[in-house]
């Protein structure tokens, strides 16, 4: 037997998890042993010697005194490591994040003074504290907004910026700090005569010494290289020339020590003026972080949480804000180094701070012949390398306008950060929406191999002339609904039936789901329809819980591998098919024609009562005959009815279906008029044979006739009616036609011509006359309709009575056996149809088979345009 698990151990490792989530570095502390301790203090040490110059050099960007940098390098270092999620991860200053503080708060306060230092440390504190609200409600998807795209261009930016900030110490001319970067080139232009030939020498030893190291001698960190040796060429100009003469400051001596603990300004004039700023360095920062987390995940294979990333990104800019840190991001450099340097762990970076702290102790009095142009020399080198040439030149070659995109942000970052940032955020989005607002309307045709149930491009080959096949690829909402209605828009006049192939169909939306319905009451106007091929089951459920697929149809969806041509083509107008030369469907070219569009669209009204037995069984049966599915729709009054009672009543029409093979698409209304409800559905679906069952006869004189909701039916129905008798049974003998030569009758041939090739059973056209002279101008009436009939391979013969018409109907039914009989409505209503009942209203209180009464043209015209 199982071993059960006891409640108090299940609740005992939800705490456990869930304190490891507050504490990540409970998971992985376990698994520190010896050689994991040992390959960690390797790497920390290394990258706390790689990080030493960079920190100094990233400090001065921010405009902060070079041991800012170095804080900056320590406490939030250690608080990522082990709040984090990441492994290698390394935080710390950053070129982007510098450049990002010096464009934000450099407006604010003179860079390197008290007052701007105070304001560097609320924007950190305000960094963290976005960062970490990010996380915690476990919004790091927004990051993704800021593309990569946007990423390039604003780097390359800040690289352009890099580099103007330091042209006065490169060439050693006066610049005012502040100034903006097409203000720097204007000031360098103008003074370049001025160029501190000393000055400049230092910068270029420092920028070629970098170059031929990072080139030639790979073992050696270049920057360390450059420094050292732009230092010693600053020294002994000095020592030759004096430093009077030759003007090389240098950076100054570093105070030693820990990092001392400082306070942001909380003031509401210093929060609200780094508030905004401090949206976008977050930003940055998180993006920065995030990118260079994710690609280390994916070399180590670690499973990365980037919300967690978030929460430890949030506290080490939080917490380092109080120990003179200013705002960081996971280093490129430092991470990538840790990697390569076989960290396991991220107590690496804790021994990097740890090692930088020993470091800073032995190396900061040294810093005092650090010359100001060899820093300019290594910043612009930095600069260079931020510039992805690579990536400039892919983009260019491969989008237009991911290129513009690029260079807006580049420009808009020259002249702010927040300009640069918003510019290309927005222009992503606007380029992203253009793009899914014209989402890929192609024309295809089935797969010519044997078997396939896939489509494939048509290539300029003909169409079908009737059925129009499109593919979409890409998502149907609100953007793109006007889009994709004007590529749906067919030139050719008889292309009414439309199928969408939707297996590349990725979102829908309301706007969609209601585009797709009035589409499909578009195409039924016109006498065609609309289908879906392969469309998601997301999908599906929006439009079935929008009420779209009550106009569409479920049963006008076809699954992967459906026959769906073969479907929609038994719908299609013979008459056309019978002389098209394109053949653009296998079925089409084995010669068997299509039985024509007309009354496929079937609706039962059903109240599951014992009087809607009948009706079902006929309804069930007809759609069985011509192959189509059926809609079947009860009306239920809120008040009264439950859902129990619902499916009572369509549980017998989904048994009788289901023992056909028949589709059914159950619809519920509720109201309070039945007939109205019925009469509505009908006209939505765009239905032509709408199947009702009647009661036994009242007392009034109409009722004598009809039963119950029946007349209004009549009057108010948008399609033919066929009204089935509570004893009825399915037509399967004989078809009677009360013909009277009327335009309702003649324009109605086509229907009845498919109605009786598909129950095969024989047509008898009657009429009554008053008197033998009336006989020969009724024959002659039915000539036409004999014709047509008969060309449609429709067994027909011509019946023509004296006496009154209701009576050469019964008698004419009596001598058939017939089982159908078919007459022209009456669109009289009230007290004249009351008083004098019409034919329709004399055959259907008179027989006990269904009556199917034709509608007037210009009814269906009506409904159809409704």
């Amino acid at each position: 037997m199982a071993q059960q698990t006891r409640p108090g151990r299940v609740a005992l490792s939800t705490k456990v998890a869930h304190f490891t989530r507050l504490f990540p570095f409970l998971s992985w502390l376990p698994r520190v042993d010896r050689t994991t301790l040992r390959d960690d203090l390797m790497a920390g040490l290394t990258g706390a010697l790689v990080v030493l110059p960079q920190a100094v050099a990233f400090a001065i960007i921010a405009g902060l005194p070079p041991q800012y940098g170095l804080y900056a390098a320590m406490t939030p270092a250690v608080v990522a490591a082990l709040f984090g999620s990441s492994w290698h991860l390394v935080s710390g200053p950053t070129t982007a994040i510098s450049i990002a503080v010096f464009a934000a708060v450099s407006p604010l306060a003179e860079p390197g003074t008290p007052e701007y230092i105070r304001l560097v440390l609320t924007l950190t504190f305000l960094v963290g504290c976005y960062e970490l609200i990010l996380g915690i409600a476990r919004l790091g998807v927004l990051v993704n907004f800021i593309s990569h795209t946007v990423v390039v261009g604003f780097t390359a930016g800040a690289a352009l910026l890099i580099a103007a900030s330091q042209v006065k110490h490169f060439f050693g001319i006066a610049i005012p700090n502040g100034t903006p970067f097409f203000g720097i080139l204007a000031s360098f232009v103008q003074r370049v005569t001025e160029i501190n030939p000393w000055v400049f020498s230092v910068s270029v030893v420092t920028l070629l010494t970098g170059i031929l190291t990072r080139r030639y001698v790979k073992q050696i960190p270049y920057m360390i290289a450059a420094m050292l040796v732009g230092s010693l060429w600053a020294a002994l100009l000095n020592a030759w020339f004096g430093q009077e003469r030759t003007g090389i400051k240098t950076v100054g001596a570093l105070p030693a020590g820990l990092p001392p603990l400082s306070f942001p300004d909380f003031s509401l004039d210093a929060i609200g003026a780094t508030a905004v700023p401090a949206v976008i360095v977050a930003f940055l920062a998180l993006t920065e972080a995030v990118s260079i987390a994710r690609a280390l995940a994916l070399r180590s294979g670690q499973r990365l949480d980037g919300n967690q990333e978030f929460i430890g990104q949030g506290l080490s800019n939080l917490i380092g804000s109080f120990f003179s840190a200013y705002a960081t991001s996971g280093s490129f450099n430092r991470s990538g180094v840790n990697f390569e340097a076989g960290a396991k762990t991220p107590l690496a970076s804790v021994f990097a701070s740890i090692f930088l702290i020993v470091i800073l102790l032995f190396v900061a009095p040294l810093a005092a012949y650090l010359p100001n142009a060899a820093m300019a020399g290594i910043l612009f080198l930095v600069a260079w390398g931020l510039i992805d040439f690579a990536q400039i030149a892919h983009t260019w070659r491969a989008s237009r306008s991911e290129s513009a995109i690029l260079w807006v942000t580049l420009v808009g970052t020259l002249f702010s950060l927040e300009a640069g940032i918003f510019l290309g955020v927005a222009l992503t989005l606007i380029e992203y929406l253009y793009r899914t607002s014209r989402p890929t309307v192609e024309p295809v045709l089935p797969a010519p191999e044997a078997g396939a149930y896939h489509f494939v491009s048509a290539n300029g080959s003909a169409e079908c002339p009737q059925l129009s096949i499109r593919r979409i690829t890409g998502a149907l909402y609100f953007g793109s609904v006007d889009f994709v209605q004007a590529k749906l828009t067919s030139d050719h006049p008889h292309q009414r039936w439309l199928l969408l192939a939707c297996s590349g169909l990725s979102y829908l939306d309301l706007a969609g789901a209601e585009f797709l319905a009035q589409e499909a009451r578009r195409r039924r106007r016109l006498g065609g329809d609309l289908f879906c091929y392969r469309m998601n089951l997301a999908n599906v459920a929006l439009l079935r819980q929008s009420g779209a697929l009550d106009v569409i149809g479920e049963n006008h969806l076809f699954p992967v591998r459906s026959d769906v041509i073969g479907a929609i083509y038994r719908q299609l107008d013979p008459e056309i098919c019978r002389t098209c030369t394109i053949r653009a469907f296998s079925v089409c070219r084995s010669g068997t024609l299509p039985v024509g569009g007309v009354a496929l669209r079937c609706l039962l009204a059903t109240d599951g009562s014992e009087y809607a037995r009948a009706p079902t069984e006929v309804a069930v049966a007809w759609a069985a005959a011509s192959r189509v599915p059926l809609a079947v729709v009860t009306v239920v009054d809120h008040d009264a009815e439950d859902a129990s009672l619902v499916e009572g009543r369509l549980s017998v029409v989904k048994e009788e279906a289901a023992r056909r093979h028949v589709t059914v698409t159950p619809l519920v209304r509720h109201g309070k008029d039945p007939v109205g409800e019925i009469v509505s559905t009908a006209r939505e679906l765009a239905t032509h044979l709408l199947i009702v069952g009647r009661r036994p006869p009242r007392t009034t004189l109409i009722e004598r006739f009809l039963g119950d909701r029946v007349e209004r039916i009549l009057l108010e129905s948008p399609c033919h009616v066929l009204v089935v008798h509570p004893e009825a049974k399915p037509p399967a003998r004989h078809i009677v036609v009360a013909w009277d030569g009327s335009t309702m009758l003649l324009e109605a041939l086509g229907f009845l011509a498919h109605m009786a090739r598909v129950l095969q059973l024989p047509v008898t056209l009657v009429t009554g006359v008053s008197s033998e002279a009336e006989r020969e101008a009724a024959l002659h009436a039915h000539e036409e309709a004999l014709a047509a009939l008969q060309q449609e391979g429709v067994t027909t013969r011509s019946q023509v009575l004296t006496g009154t018409f209701a009576d050469a109907i019964f008698s004419t039914v009596l001598a058939t056996g017939a089982d159908l009989v078919v007459v022209g409505n009456d669109p009289r209503s009230g007290l004249a149809r009351h008083v004098t009942p019409s034919l329709a209203d004399q055959v259907i209180g008179g027989l006990s088979c269904s009556v199917l009464v034709i509608q007037p043209a210009t009814t269906l015209r009506d409904a159809a345009h409704a």
